[in-house]
């Protein structure tokens, strides 16, 4: 192992409730019920493929996706409770003491990551960044992952990825690196793509090092 590469939403910090609840309040404004996992499995495609789904799903006008995204932004904009998962510094720290290289590999805007990284002051943290700016082909296409290892100057079988998405899951297998999917915002059961299965970061690490 010579790098390990993280996804954002879900896996760094914890944002995923926020998105939903403004996805939710968004939608309840045309009557339409979503439940959490509706929105978690297809994190990662991006919030105009979001609203499509629903417009289509519910025969709404297609236009009426700008302005679902429009109000699902403004509801997470009051929220914006974010906060890092518990033992994620603990974690880079353990990569950095091996000279483990680290990349951040998100399909969100960069406007958002770089001002939530330095908010925490996480900037420096990682060896590469990759956001929604640097792909052509999203999750769950490799490229993202392809991309970052590229950065890094590593193998995709050197690279072992923390993901919390379905869609991330597949991205990185099909880029050709082990996985290790968190169940933060799915049940186990959603992510059975993955090499391992950890509740939460610290036993992420713990995978980690018997992969070491």
């Amino acid at each position: 192992m010579k790098a390990v590469m993280l996804d954002f939403d879900g896996v760094v910090v914890r944002s995923m409730e926020d998105h939903y609840e403004g996805w939710r309040r968004a939608l309840a404004e045309y009557g339409i019920e979503m439940l959490p996992e509706e929105l978690f499995v297809i994190e990662g495609t991006g919030a105009e493929e979001i609203a499509s789904q629903f417009t289509r799903k519910f025969n709404l006008p297609f236009e009426e996706a700008g302005n679902i995204i429009r109000k699902k932004i403004a509801y997470y904009d009051e929220l914006k409770n974010i906060e890092l998962y518990p033992d994620l510094l603990e974690l880079l720290d353990w990569a950095g003491d091996r000279g483990l290289l680290t990349a951040l590999v998100t399909n969100s805007e960069p406007d958002w990551v770089y001002r939530t990284l330095e908010e925490f002051g996480l900037t420096d943290r990682f060896e590469a960044i990759i956001t929604a700016e640097d792909f052509r082909f999203a999750k769950p296409a490799p490229e993202p992952f392809l991309r970052a290892a590229q950065q890094l100057s590593v193998d995709p079988e050197e690279t072992v990825v923390l993901e919390n998405a379905p869609l991330g899951i597949r991205a990185a297998r099909a880029a050709g690196m082990r996985c290790i999917a968190l169940a933060t915002t799915l049940s186990p059961k959603y992510l059975k793509e993955a090499d391992v299965v950890a509740d939460n970061l610290s036993e992420a690490l713990d995978a980690l090092k018997r992969m070491y």
